[in-house]
């Protein structure tokens, strides 16, 4: 859950221009506002200046509405000609959509030497959400899809940075990229041209996804056409849609800084962050997570990495005193790998003293993290606190599809979360990172 052997995942970008988006106070699009049309593909970022995280690429065409425009970083590009300058368009909408409802942002930056004023004056103008076709886009006579058997509406993940293409074929205009691990939504899969990448293994085929949203926001709004298309070995499915789990992930120090609205947007809806270790170490990111989650809608919780070699009391309170628990976050976790050295029925009892001392300091019976072999092994497959309150447990087993469950199933309530994977990409997030799975439809009963 936590170790220091994390390997950072490579950074894919593919553009062929600068663009950028920054969080800031939200603000009306209808004022002082002014149009323009995107003379070739765009990274929309974070900030004005071109090491800030991108979030979006925009086709050629694309027509923005800004609110002015700001002095920035410098930037150069090739957009038809080489253009270069330190100018920046504060932009409020893509394709008439705010990029508040968009990225959750009220404002997104772009350089302003890679568009012109105005909607375009000699290509229509990209339909606005209102007036797109509810029909199939026409492709081109030699690349139109034919459909094929599969199943209406289906929701994927991404495995790799992913070309969403105008028509099914690699010649077909780029749309977007999108990053690793967004979710998307297909309403069906047709055969089109021949294509072949390494998307976390080789693969190849000519089967293609019709895909009308993207992070749960329609392809309409975002890129102003009812389809866009891309390579079907691309994605894998999407498992909380079909069985009801939803996803989260564990933070803590060794995923550094991370823009919590790209987490939110790839599908995520809850987040635990470590607070503490032993009786002296706070982890210094903690405070950070859980404005950044929290701000952005996630149930967020915390945890305590335990160090039994302490004493139990002394490291509940230091754990209270650091998670600064309110109210609405997820139960808090002991997080449980380490015996200190202690038999198994001087764990216990030290395990006991730390979840009452919090019990007594915060009103609520914690969650239990830890793994079927820990458990089994180091705790004597105790089902002691499975029966005694201590209904929430969190069990890490990676690599399986469902994990095992100590202590008789928990005492036949089986887990609650569950850590499947210490190596996921998300977006939002530089390297590896645990990704997680609540097994209820409501977080009501894990809610502090």
């Amino acid at each position: 859950m936590h170790r220091a052997h994390r390997s950072w995942l490579p950074l894919v970008v593919a553009a062929l221009a600068v663009l950028v988006v920054l969080p800031s106070v939200a603000q009306t699009t209808d004022a002082a506002t002014a149009k323009w049309t995107a003379n070739c593909s765009v990274k929309v970022r974070t900030s004005a200046r071109t090491t800030a995280t991108t979030r979006m690429i925009i086709p050629t065409n694309t027509i923005v509405t800004t609110s002015g425009v700001v002095a920035g970083g410098s930037w150069s590009a090739t957009c038809k000609t080489a253009v270069k300058g330190s100018t920046w368009l504060r932009i409020v909408a893509i394709n008439g959509r705010s990029t508040t409802s968009l990225f959750g942002l009220s404002t997104v930056y772009a350089a302003s030497g890679l568009f012109r004023s105005g909607p375009n004056p000699t290509v229509a103008p990209t339909p606005k959400p209102t007036a797109v076709p509810t029909a199939k886009p026409t492709a081109p006579p030699t690349a139109a899809p034919t459909a094929v058997p599969a199943p209406a509406t289906t929701d994927y993940l991404s495995n790799c940075s992913v070309r969403l293409r105008s028509s099914a074929s690699t010649a077909a205009t780029t749309k977007a990229i999108i990053d690793t691990s967004s979710v998307v939504t297909a309403a069906a899969k047709v055969t089109g041209g021949s294509w072949a990448a390494d998307c976390a293994t080789s693969v190849s085929g000519t089967s293609w996804y019709k895909i009308t949203a993207v992070g749960g926001t329609s392809v309409s709004s975002l890129y102003g056409v009812s389809a866009v298309y891309a390579a079907t070995g691309l994605f894998r499915a999407v498992t909380s849609v079909t069985s009801g789990y939803k996803e989260g992930i564990d933070v803590s120090h060794w995923q550094g800084a991370i823009d919590w609205a790209r987490v939110k947007a790839s599908g995520r809806s809850f987040a635990i962050a470590k607070a503490s270790e032993g009786i002296n170490f706070k982890d210094d990111t903690y405070d950070r997570n859980k404005a950044g989650a929290m701000g952005q809608g996630l149930m967020f919780g915390a945890y305590h990495f335990a160090q039994p070699g302490n004493d139990p009391v002394q490291e509940a309170d230091w754990f209270v005193a650091k998670a600064a628990y309110q109210h609405g976050m997820l139960v808090p976790t002991l997080d449980l790998e380490r015996t200190g050295g202690l038999s198994p029925a001087a764990l216990t009892t030290w395990v006991t003293a730390w979840l009452t001392r919090v019990d007594q300091r915060l009103g609520v019976k914690a969650m239990i993290y830890m793994s079927p072999a820990f458990w089994r092994t180091s705790m004597a497959d105790t089902r002691w606190f499975a029966d005694n309150g201590y209904a929430i447990l969190w069990v890490a087993h990676w690599g399986v599809s469902s994990p095992s469950v100590p202590a008789t199933n928990w005492g036949g309530r089986s887990w609650t979360f569950w850590q499947y994977s210490s190596d996921g990409a998300v977006p939002g997030i530089a390297g590896r990172v645990d990704l997680n799975r609540y097994r209820f439809p409501s977080f009501a009963a894990v809610t502090y």
